[in-house]
């Protein structure tokens, strides 16, 4: 009995100290998932934004490019004029090839490789009129929006860890207020019956 009582001055702190542990990894933890969530929402935004830029770059592109050459020429007459338009709208096909390379590498190539694959096939498509591109650019603007809302109900439930440690808290509550009744209880009783 003797022994026991001289480790109860050592419990207490030694207690302590592990609930601090507990609580600095706690925050650890849960301010890197908030980082995390950070992250993921501001790749959102940036995404949407290179992908409206794009397809709207694009878009605007391949309807001047309709207006401009004339598809009655020639071959060698028509091609000269293709050129030439080239040649006058450079910068901008340079924005729109920097805007789906941008979009590309932002991308899981596992995960998004059907995606990657339209926006390939959407710059291989420069030069073939608007009715090409503005189906190209409805299905790019679906499937992306079915990305974007994946994404975001990722951010809203929390990252993996995150969920977890909250189901744990929890658990955690639950179980410490059963504890706590239960020795509320048992003091009841005692005070109660045993008086």
């Amino acid at each position: 009995m003797e022994q026991v009582k001289s480790f109860i001055p050592i419990i207490g702190p030694v207690l302590a100290a592990l609930i601090a542990a507990l609580i600095t990894f706690v925050v650890t933890v849960l301010s890197k998932e908030n980082k995390t969530s950070e992250f993921r929402q501001a790749w959102i935004e940036s995404l949407r934004n290179d992908v409206s830029e794009l397809l709207g770059e694009f878009n605007i592109l391949e309807g001047v490019y309709d207006v401009t050459i004339d598809r009655e020429l020639g071959a060698r007459e028509g091609q000269l004029q293709a050129n030439e338009f080239w040649k006058a709208h450079k910068a901008e096909y340079a924005k729109i090839d920097s805007l789906c390379t941008r979009v590309v590498l932002r991308l899981n190539p596992r995960e998004h490789e059907a995606l990657i694959k339209k926006i390939r096939a959407l710059e291989a498509s420069i030069g073939h009129g608007q009715k090409r591109s503005v189906a190209l650019c409805e299905e790019l603007v679906h499937d992306f929006s079915g990305v974007f809302k994946k994404e975001w109900d990722r951010v809203k439930e929390g990252e993996p860890v995150f969920r977890r440690m909250k189901y744990f808290a929890v658990f955690a509550l639950a179980v410490g207020g059963a504890v706590l009744v239960g020795l509320l209880c048992a003091f009841a009783y005692k005070v109660f019956f045993n008086s």
